[in-house]
């Protein structure tokens, strides 16, 4: 369980989840992973439907996004619904969806029943609760989910095959064990979030990972993240060497940055945020973010028909692919466009990755299947329903896409990372 009325929970894996009743707005499927979480390698993607409306976005980008609103907010990008539903995506390894209490006891899939009972959250999609997470999860495998190669493996620290050489180390306050220290960067956070779950998923990633910095950082800045939210200051964690955050041109790097950092689009967005400080990078003084890239002032782009355009962008617009629209200095320009008796009008670009910890608190770990539902509304009710699901689809023989899916009341959105 979370404070303030919403319930988070972060997801390395695979999985599929749903909302029932006057909830079934929204529906989400995806097989996800977070880098170290298996004993192979993924990209990331995220797709979130939700109604009509297909949002999708891109490992290290910030990626184009709309549902009914789409923000940049510290490292992520956050979506949210009409209904209380919001996905927030750091476009590299974290994603969390929270709810409010609206939907409690009406949730069911890989992220629990919403209850406030983690005890009872291993229960299949036939109703039957079960001690084994792998049996859990695959229970909720999404339908048409027959990709080869994507098969439950092992559950739990069984996947990570830790030998007692590497859970020493791991566990000293070098590595995983920083986050437990009493003395440690992140004492102040205990009490109100016990770092065990965290410190034991972090210990799993690094015995895949063989010890790889960057695992650990990710970790280190899942609970870091969490405890931000909770409005909890932390000391400095990150130092020359270690977990160091490079920002892109004309920013820089705060520890405590604005969660509503200033756009083209809203200047005046810092004013009145209600959003917890995050780690950041913020736009110099004279710049301001212009699709995710700082930019000064002068060279902001073009909002049209709803969507925010970079200057000097270009883009084909309409389902038929009618108009060719390019953005300068806030003046959009568009022309007749087409495609040729041999082409076809689609999208392409983006593809479709975890730890889970459910609605009411319980964490574990799961490799397994291609495509599970995380969360939906269970049952009839007069509440939007919707649907959210993970997919993961093997790309090559190396690695796989990820997408996140939304669903609600016949309409879709997807966020997708590589």
């Amino acid at each position: 369980d979370t404070v303030n009325s919403v319930h988070h929970f972060s997801i390395p894996g695979s999985f599929s989840g749903n909302a029932t009743g006057q909830f079934s707005n929204f529906r989400l499927s995806s097989n996800v992973h977070v880098p170290g979480r298996w004993a192979f390698r993924t990209d990331h993607g995220s797709r979130v439907h939700v109604y009509n409306d297909t949002i999708e976005l891109v490992k290290g980008r910030r990626g184009q996004a709309k549902v009914w609103n789409k923000n940049q907010s510290g490292f992520s990008v956050v979506v949210s619904t009409d209904f209380g539903l919001v996905v927030s995506y750091d476009t590299n390894h974290y994603v969390q969806i929270s709810l409010t209490y609206t939907y409690q006891n009406t949730t069911c899939g890989l992220c629990g029943n919403f209850n406030n009972q983690p005890q009872d959250d291993f229960r299949t999609r036939q109703g039957q609760l079960v001690s084994s997470d792998v049996v859990f999860a695959n229970s909720w495998r999404a339908s048409g989910d027959d990709e080869p190669g994507c098969e439950a493996q092992c559950g739990g620290l069984a996947c990570a095959g830790c030998t007692a050489q590497q859970t020493a180390l791991y566990s000293n306050t070098d590595h995983c064990g920083i986050l437990s220290s009493s003395s440690g960067p992140f004492a102040a956070c205990h009490q109100q979030l016990p770092p065990q779950s965290f410190a034991d998923s972090c210990l799993y990633d690094l015995c895949v990972g063989g010890g790889y910095q960057p695992i650990l950082c990710q970790a280190l800045s899942v609970y870091a993240s969490q405890c931000q939210q909770n409005n909890i200051r932390l000391q400095s964690w990150r130092r020359t060497g270690f977990c160091e955050i490079p920002c892109p041109a004309n920013s820089h790097f705060e520890s405590e940055g604005t969660g509503c950092p200033a756009t083209c689009l809203n200047p005046n967005s810092t004013h009145n945020c209600p959003l917890p400080v995050q780690e950041s990078c913020i736009c110099d003084s004279g710049y301001i973010l212009s699709g995710g890239v700082c930019v000064p002032h002068a060279e902001c782009g073009c909002s049209f028909e709803g969507r925010y355009y970079r200057s000097g962008q270009t883009v084909i617009l309409d389902e038929n692919c009618g108009r060719r629209c390019s953005c300068s200095y806030g003046s959009m320009t568009c022309h007749s466009h087409g495609c040729g008796p041999f082409e076809s009008c689609r999208v392409e670009d983006g593809e479709r990755g975890w730890s889970y910890q459910t609605f009411d608190g319980l964490t574990y770990q799961y490799p397994g299947a291609c495509q599970l539902t995380l969360a939906k509304v269970m049952g009839l009710s007069s509440h939007p329903n919707f649907t959210v699901t993970a997919e993961k689809v093997p790309r090559n023989q190396q690695g796989f896409s990820n997408v996140l899916k939304f669903e609600a009341e016949g309409h879709r959105s997807q966020l997708r990372w590589k």
